[in-house]
């Protein structure tokens, strides 16, 4: 139910706002489709001319859904401050509610990041807005004060509430006396299941462990809900998703209690032999892959198959910076970046292709690897799988001794990308080749070893989940 504002009373000052529940409250959010909660405590600062704190990077909030990450290099004299010359943004499908239930949209709602600060602001959630919420956001009225608290709850359809708790509401003291999760040091979530969960590293652990005593799992998938059989090799992680509760490429987030899975072969137990892990896999958005296509692309990039199939074509190689690769004379560089500063010098930087002539034959810009960034690692768990061969396909066990990666940036995958740590390594084809319909698949994916991950992490532990059960 969208509202318009009338009369003088603000929108969280009413009798309403000053007696409502977290329980009722929540259930409003859940009226909305929102299952998913998370609290703010705002500081001093946090108001409608400092913008809100949100957190020092995008990656502390893969939870918010928003929209296309767009970089500008600002010219404005408004700001003298060089470190509001570089920023990105990214719009935000943003509503606030009231104690009734009724929305008010926010149309100009965003996130921005200043990466040289480093620091995420939420900005524009009162332009063009009906709520009447200027009285607790002015700094020079009550937009200072402690007390207050900000509510969001997120849908599955990525639309965004918001609730304000005003310090002169029950719910303000009645947020000071719950325990909820706390996902950054930011932000903490309300606990809609009642699983008890406090501590989401111990609840993840638990659950690997839970699944490391299950021995040999036969390979499957999750689809719509069901589980069906999976018998082809390459289904360790589809597997481990399905027992997760994990439908494959369902939501651009985390997989399990705010942290992204990944799965790792090995040869045996404890690990050895381990694979290079993929870390994401973004299409191109500039050059000539960009403008012609991947047919094109691989046409003229590419090579005949190194193992005699017939009329095919690949696009293959590892790709490190600043070399040239051997399987297709192209190199990978990376624009506006500053490696020994490990900061971003050009918000419209990017990560390019170019051949001998240095003309750019495929880019990624920071904003759509940022935003993918964003999206998956800001915390990760490795977990290795072993696979043999069964009579129903393949099965796959999994390991005990993980690794847990823990607080990242954009900066840090930049400075690994530079360092060699992380590579480019596609799997592109062009099947059928000579024929009318030539088969196309793409796959751009960066890589690194796993001997590597520490370069992503700014820390990195090791877990035997077993042991420390003992």
């Amino acid at each position: 139910m969208t509202a318009t504002n009338t009369g003088n009373e603000g929108t969280f000052d009413t009798e309403a706002s000053k007696s409502i529940t977290l329980e009722t409250l929540v259930k409003i959010f859940g009226d909305l489709g929102a299952s998913n909660i998370y609290i703010k405590k705002l500081a001093p600062n946090d108001n409608s001319k400092n913008q809100i704190y949100f957190g020092s990077h995008l990656t502390d909030l893969p939870f918010i859904p928003s929209g296309e990450l767009i970089g500008s290099n600002t010219e404005s004299m408004k700001t003298i401050d060089s470190k509001r010359k570089i920023k990105f943004q990214t719009s935000v499908n943003f509503s606030w509610l009231d104690a009734h239930g009724r929305t008010y949209s926010a149309p100009h709602t965003k996130l921005i990041y200043y990466p040289q600060y480093p620091e995420v602001r939420f900005s524009g959630f009162l332009r063009g807005s009906n709520t009447k919420a200027s009285e607790w956001m002015d700094p020079y009225k009550q937009g200072r004060s402690l007390g207050r608290w900000l509510i969001m709850g997120t849908t599955l359809d990525e639309k965004v509430y918001g609730y304000l708790v005003s310090p002169e509401c029950d719910l303000s003291k009645e947020l000071e006396a719950t325990s909820l999760i706390e996902i950054t040091n930011v932000f903490r979530k309300f606990d809609t299941e009642q699983t008890g969960i406090t501590d989401t590293k111990s609840a993840l652990l638990s659950r690997l462990y839970e699944i490391n005593q299950m021995g040999w799992i036969a390979g499957q998938k999750l689809k719509r809900g069901i589980i069906i059989p999976y018998k082809a090799p390459n289904g360790g992680g589809y597997t481990y998703e399905a027992i997760l509760g994990i439908e494959p490429n369902s939501k651009a987030e985390p997989d399990y209690l705010g942290w992204e899975v990944k799965t790792f072969g090995v040869k045996r137990f404890p690990k050895t032999g381990s694979k290079p892990t993929t870390l994401f896999t973004p299409q191109p958005d500039g050059g000539y892959y960009n403008i012609h296509g991947a047919e094109a692309f691989v046409r003229e990039f590419g090579y005949p198959d190194k193992k005699g199939r017939l009329d095919r074509l690949n696009f293959g190689g590892r790709h490190v910076a600043n070399r040239v690769c051997n399987a297709t004379q192209l190199t990978l560089n990376v624009e506006g970046f500053d490696p020994t500063e490990s900061k971003i010098t050009d918000a419209l930087g990017a990560v390019t292709l170019t051949d001998s002539l240095n003309n750019v034959v495929a880019s990624w810009g920071f904003p759509k690897i940022m935003d993918h960034w964003k999206r998956k690692h800001s915390q990760a768990v490795y977990v290795p799988c072993l696979r043999r061969s069964a009579a129903s396909g393949s099965e796959y066990h999994y390991g005990s001794d993980v690794e847990l990666g823990i607080g990242t940036d954009f900066e840090m995958y930049l400075s690994a990308l530079v360092q060699g740590m992380v590579y480019y390594d596609p799997g592109i084809k062009v099947e059928n080749a000579s024929t009318e319909k030539p088969m196309v698949k793409e796959r751009s994916q960066f890589r690194i070893n796993h001997r590597n991950l520490y370069g992503l992490y700014k820390e990195l532990e090791f877990v035997d989940i077993a042991a420390s059960r003992l």
